[in-house]
């Protein structure tokens, strides 16, 4: 484990915190600069007081085509929250998808995309 202040190796379990969903945070110390952080921090997950399943849930039901509001009423969160959570995650989008080798032909499909360009006009008869 590096510091994220210092990215010193000498770091040390410095206790841990039981958060009010039961989940255990593990805090570490610094004895290079002296401070103090923990596990959650430099992540997206840092600072965050929902539980990590609640947003995990949130993305998926997202990525299934689930509206932002319906997420919301499912989960019990403000539609806000949800927007909140996708922006700080897609700034890490580049950590969770690496880049595909030069060498290699990459086919992405989409998965009932449906994308309207233009006017939405009557097929033209034939």
């Amino acid at each position: 484990m590096q510091c994220i202040h210092c990215q010193s190796e000498n770091v040390v379990k410095n206790g841990t915190k039981t958060l009010k969903t039961a989940q255990v945070v593990q805090y570490f110390l610094c004895k290079d600069c002296g401070r103090r952080f923990n596990e959650r921090s430099g992540t997206p997950m840092a600072r965050l007081r929902t539980p990590v399943e609640t947003i995990s849930m949130a993305i998926n039901a997202r990525t299934e085509g689930l509206g932002i509001r319906a997420a919301g009423r499912v989960l019990g969160k403000s539609p806000t929250s949800i927007l909140l959570w996708e922006k700080r995650l897609s700034a890490q989008l580049s950590n969770f998808s690496p880049p595909s080798p030069k060498e290699a032909e990459v086919t992405i499909k989409g998965d009932e995309v449906y994308t309207r360009v233009g006017k939405n006009l009557p097929p033209l008869a034939q």
